[in-house]
């Protein structure tokens, strides 16, 4: 199967069944960081959401400080007000996720030797894709610049390892789609299971789940003929061999949805498939021989609520 080329941010879904939770945590954003932003914050993510509340209109201060305080305060209520969002001033996952669409290029083109948060910022995506190996240390070395290099390869761009406006935006986007498929509205790198109850396994039986469907499977690795190794959604399924994804026809099971299937445990429809159309699913399998020791065969697949 031919996996769609594309790029997302990191999704990390904790996910337990009977007596345990299913919690996603929060959206990684490099322009706003991972951890809540509120009154008395101060760092440079504040400073970004300061930059972008301003462009909007909704921060009235002359220029970022980086500290959160009142007008700050204010601004992000404004701003939740007018999207629909809670109104309690604190700057969370879904607060972060509509402020990412808001997040422009400005304009400087990062290369070999720069250095600072903006090259964090880029090196932070490129490793949640699975892209970049090395430190978050700010500086555009030579494994940056193959990062971007690779990934621009892979996202049918210009290959010239610059950081400029159609690559800021590509990194940018993928956050986006990555954000809307999985926390209801984070880097897709990396899925995870954990059970609280050590004697459960990751094929036991789901909590709950609003519909069953009976689907023909089959299953597939990431170095099949024809395959970039990245999915529709944006997973690197080679950098991220243990994640449990499936490809599905979306006018049947939407991408991003949790599932659980019989045999296969809890996964995330990520993926799609020129042959997997109507009722037919497609398991990713890490290696070769699990995936023919699979086979065809109909399963039972529970959409989670």
């Amino acid at each position: 199967m031919k996996i769609n080329r594309g790029v997302a941010k990191k999704l990390t879904v904790a996910t337990t069944v009977t007596g345990s939770i299913l919690a996603l945590p929060a959206f990684a954003s490099a322009h706003f960081g991972d951890d809540l932003l509120y009154k008395g914050s101060h760092d440079q993510h504040v400073k970004n959401l300061q930059l972008v509340l301003k462009r909007e209109g909704y921060y009235k201060l002359s220029k970022p400080t980086g500290y959160f305080g009142s007008s700050t305060e204010k601004a992000v209520k404004a701003f939740q007000r007018d999207h629909q969002l809670k109104v309690d001033g604190l700057v969370g996952p879904e607060t972060k996720s509509a402020l990412n669409h808001y997040v422009k290029f400005d304009g400087k083109i990062l290369r070999l030797g720069d250095k600072g948060e903006e090259v964090e910022d880029v090196q932070d995506h490129l490793k949640s894709l699975g892209f970049y190996n090395g430190h978050l240390d700010g500086i555009y070395g030579q494994e940056t610049r193959t990062a971007v290099e690779d990934f621009q390869k892979g996202n049918d761009l210009k290959v010239d390892g610059l950081v400029g406006q159609q690559t800021f935006k590509a990194l940018h986007s993928s956050a986006e789609r990555a954000s809307q498929s999985t926390a209801g509205s984070a880097r897709v790198e990396t899925v995870n299971y954990t059970q609280k109850k050590t004697n459960t396994s990751s094929r036991s039986q789901p909590a709950s789940s609003s519909k069953v469907i009976y689907m023909n499977s089959t299953a597939y690795t990431a170095y099949c003929s024809g395959c970039s190794g990245v999915t529709a959604t944006g997973i690197n399924l080679r950098a991220n061999p243990d994640v449990k994804v499936v490809a599905v026809d979306p006018d049947v099971i939407p991408l991003g949805t949790k599932l659980y299937v019989d045999g296969y445990g809890y996964a995330v429809a990520g993926d799609t498939g020129g042959a997997i159309n109507g009722k037919r699913i497609d398991l990713f399998m890490s290696n070769q021989s699990d995936a023919l020791d699979w086979g065809r065969k109909t399963v039972k697949v529970k959409i989670l609520n």
